[in-house]
């Protein structure tokens, strides 16, 4: 089969560029043995190769790989938990999408990947802020409420400080909490919405 030069132009990721000896080590690696042209310029990487359609398919193949590693990977600066690490410092288990809005609506970008967190704030703004939901799990423990309802009350009370019932009273005055026919707890709508607008309620804002 006659050999043919087949070109890929990639955009890389930032993580990509900001450790790019690293990304190029692992491209090599993926696609390793095969005569490779590869040009950075402008962001964009193109790699061209020789040969035919099954060693263009494993050169594909191997950039998506490696891209999809470092597209996944933390950017410089942002810090990782793991929830056996907040578990340590909380005395429980907490639900981390409760950490998410939390530390959010603190300002900070988080997202939650699996048993892990990663977030741009302070190691010990994550661990506080673990802690104060911890209390506020423990005191919620007993209200008869929905799930959801139980994480927004936990969410604003680390946020806010208030009481559990300021922030029931809140949630119901503001419409963010409603009860069913038997005194049940509920929210409305999604409660991470709700988490903002309570907290903008008790702060005399909303």
């Amino acid at each position: 089969m006659a050999r043919k030069k087949r070109a890929f132009i990639v955009k890389l990721p930032p993580q990509a560029v900001e450790d790019f000896d690293k990304f190029m080590e692992r491209l090599s690696r993926a696609i390793a043995g095969d005569p490779v042209l590869m040009k950075f310029k402008d962001g964009y990487l193109r790699v061209e190769v020789y040969g035919g359609e099954v060693l263009a398919r494993r050169t594909k193949e191997g950039i998506k790989k490696v891209l999809r590693e470092f597209r996944a990977a933390p950017k410089r600066g942002t810090l990782r938990v793991t929830r056996q690490a907040i578990y340590r410092e909380a005395g429980v288990a907490i639900p981390l999408d409760v950490l998410d809005i939390v530390l959010r609506l603190q300002g900070y970008d988080t997202r939650i990947e699996g048993d892990e967190v990663y977030t741009n704030a302070p190691e010990e703004t994550v661990y506080e802020s673990a802690r104060l939901i911890a209390e506020y799990l423990r005191e919620a423990g007993s209200l008869y409420a929905t799930r959801t309802a139980k994480r927004l009350v936990i969410a604003a009370g680390a946020l806010t400080g208030a009481s559990i019932l300021e922030l029931i009273d809140a949630g119901l005055e503001s419409g963010v909490l409603e009860e069913d026919d038997e005194g049940k707890l509920l929210v409305p709508g999604d409660w991470r919405e709700a988490v903002k607008k309570l907290v903008k309620h008790l702060a005399g804002e909303g």
